[in-house]
């Protein structure tokens, strides 16, 4: 029970701390980190209500109980979290409302009617809860990649991968807090507040340089609707005539053009480049350019610039000058970060930098006789 009540205090000053890190120490935070923070001030009050089963004769059942129905009110976190990384501004007050009132509904009839059944009904209602949450998150999240994908050239503070195993321990912590609540014992106690402090410290950590995009509504039907948003009537259109094989563009753009453009402009190595800065360039539709890379490249915007930048210009780097540093590379072909370079170079050339410059230097070293 000590150990309980030293997790339970330490769960409180972790996320007390952290929400005032980000409320009041932060001042230039986004509206993502303002959301995160008072989820932190939230979860820091539900940690600290758990203090009262560690006083003398409070650890029964009937208290137990009215525990579990107060921190089934946490699955809203969960929710808010998940909606505000893959569709930013989606909290309102208005949703929030409409969101808590099966877990006000639950709380009600339980304060009326203080029985098993409504326990067991309302942890039902949690399970099939989290798993809406958990699919619905997964199908928003591949959405949201497929656009950053579509749009941007640099997502390094915008991708949401690192939602994967956040989902992967959510689960994995929802089944230990079920459990836990319905099996109550001190043991399970101290792995569930292991549990949730990790899971935190996870988001967190992961979350921390996060920008969240705020997906438009014409790039969200096309997302959904596998990029077709407006009618395909004809073709795109090569120099010699080829024959159609997407959608008719207004000014048309020729095979090879995109591609002539990027590379003799060497558009590839601006670090920040977009789906529209590009279309601007060839002096036609974002919507069209897509449609191209996809249906003709064969790439998405991200992966067709990312291979130009290892194709055009760091590999010829690495090649001439080994003696450079593979930062130094990255940011000379318009990269953002070393973590991207070295996925994109691996993607490219199924081997690391590393790997690739070692080949390369055996090639050139003579055999000796």
């Amino acid at each position: 029970m000590n150990i309980s009540a030293f997790l339970i205090g330490a769960a409180t000053a972790f996320f007390a701390i952290f929400s005032l890190h980000i409320l009041f120490w932060n001042r230039h935070r986004t509206r993502f980190q303002t959301v995160l923070g008072i989820i932190m001030a939230v979860w820091a009050v539900w940690c600290a209500k758990d203090l009262v089963t560690t006083f003398p004769g409070m650890y029964r059942e009937d208290v137990l109980r009215w525990i579990f129905i107060i921190d089934g009110w946490s699955a809203l976190s969960y929710m808010v979290f998940i909606h505000e990384v893959v569709t930013p501004g989606w909290t309102s007050w208005r949703r929030l409302g409409l969101s808590a009132l099966p877990f006000l509904a639950f709380t009600v009839g339980y304060a009326v009617w203080p029985s098993t059944e409504v326990v067991y009904a309302y942890a039902a209602f949690l399970w099939c809860y989290a798993w809406v949450i958990v699919i619905v998150g997964w199908v928003k999240m591949q959405r949201y990649l497929r656009y950053v994908r579509r749009e941007y050239s640099n997502i390094d503070r915008t991708d949401v991968l690192w939602l994967r195993p956040v989902f992967l321990f959510s689960i994995v912590g929802q089944l230990a807090w079920l459990f836990v609540s319905l099996y109550a014992s001190v043991v399970a106690d101290i792995v569930y507040y292991l549990s949730i402090i990790l899971l935190w410290l996870l988001v967190l950590h992961y979350s921390w340089r996060f920008r969240p995009l705020k997906i438009e509504k014409d790039s969200a039907l096309e997302a959904d609707c596998g990029g077709c948003a407006e009618p395909a009537t004809g073709l795109f259109l090569s120099d010699a005539g080829s024959e159609n094989v997407g959608m008719t563009l207004s000014p048309p753009l020729p095979c090879g053009k995109l591609e002539r453009v990027v590379e003799e402009q060497r558009l590839y190595l601006h670090p920040d480049l977009t789906l529209q800065e590009l279309a601007v360039a060839l002096n036609t539709n974002r919507t069209y350019v897509s449609n191209y890379l996809s249906q003709v490249v064969g790439l998405t915007f991200y992966d067709y610039i990312n291979q130009l930048r290892i194709k055009l210009s760091a590999i010829p780097l690495v090649t001439e000058h080994p003696e450079y540093t593979f930062e130094y590379v990255a940011s000379q072909s318009g990269f953002a970060s070393m973590s991207t370079f070295r996925r994109a170079f691996a993607k490219y050339t199924g081997k690391t930098p590393s790997q690739y410059v070692a080949e390369m230097s055996q090639k050139r070293t003579p055999r000796l006789q």
